[in-house]
């Protein structure tokens, strides 16, 4: 559904910030997802999400740590195209929302509830495990108009029971997102190690030179962590690379549908 939505507004000739906007909404709206409605709760037993919009044209917005939102990716883009900031974080984020008419919402579900009590007890002693559990539930989407335009969007609940005020690799321009003339991309995986290698940034950088199938390569040998990544070139091919131990992905290319699984 979120591939198919996000490509029919590209068929109507919309632009690819309109597309993976929607698409990423979409996946917000599931609450199999750790993004949006059912996404993972921190140490204290609140939500916050994380979200970002960059297109081509270098334009970047995102909200950081934001509550009460039903879709967080639908304030990052109000924050690229109604502000002259790149990020907000917090309460402000919610205030901000708020100002442009977005109702508040609680996106807790009733199985991330229940995830929650369960392990909560054993925390301390399963860090990593409980980590994992939810280190691969983003969202991301990347698309090409017909204008030659690209776009990149990603949503995060981000770590369960991460630390309150913890930001990971989704909002930060080049990490979790990226675009630029040359392509879009949106990672997943652990947050803090994504960000500081910059790994969104790094895939679309290296098509200057290489095309989509050698720049995955080069990022699985390199990026030491545990990650995955959808990559878009300039002339609209689609690339996946998997560090990790699960991800879904897809793309819709000359009216064919690909949903695939590593």
């Amino acid at each position: 559904d979120a591939l198919l939505s996000g490509y029919k507004l590209l068929k109507e000739g919309k632009s690819a910030v309109d597309a993976v906007v929607e698409c990423v909404r979409v996946m917000e709206d599931n609450p199999h997802f750790n993004a949006g409605y059912g996404s993972a709760m921190g140490l204290d037993g609140t939500i916050e999400m994380d979200a970002a919009v960059m297109s081509s044209d270098g334009k970047f917005g995102a909200v950081a740590g934001i509550k009460n939102v039903k879709n967080p990716v639908l304030v990052a883009r109000k924050v690229m195209e109604e502000t002259e900031h790149i990020i907000l974080c917090g309460e402000g984020a919610e205030r901000f929302a708020k100002l442009m008419g977005f109702s508040e919402f609680d996106p807790t579900t009733e199985w991330v509830k229940q995830k929650f009590k369960e392990k909560k007890s054993s925390y301390y002693k399963k860090l990593k495990e409980l980590a994992e559990l939810y280190g691969f539930g983003t969202v991301g989407a990347a698309a090409l108009d017909v204008h030659g335009n690209l776009a990149a969007a990603t949503s995060t609940g981000g770590l369960m029971f991460h630390l309150p005020g913890r930001v990971g690799d989704t909002p930060i321009p080049g990490g979790g997102t990226y675009a630029s003339p040359l392509g879009a991309a949106s990672a997943s995986g652990h947050g803090e190690c994504i960000a500081v290698n910059l790994v969104s940034f790094r895939a679309v950088d290296m098509l200057k030179e290489k095309p989509i199938h050698q720049v995955l390569g080069i990022l699985k040998d390199e990026i030491p962590c545990r990650f995955g990544i959808i990559l878009l070139d300039k002339h609209g091919n689609p690339g996946n690379i998997l560090n990790a131990d699960y991800m879904v992905w897809g793309y819709v290319k000359e009216e064919k549908l690909q949903v695939l699984e590593r």
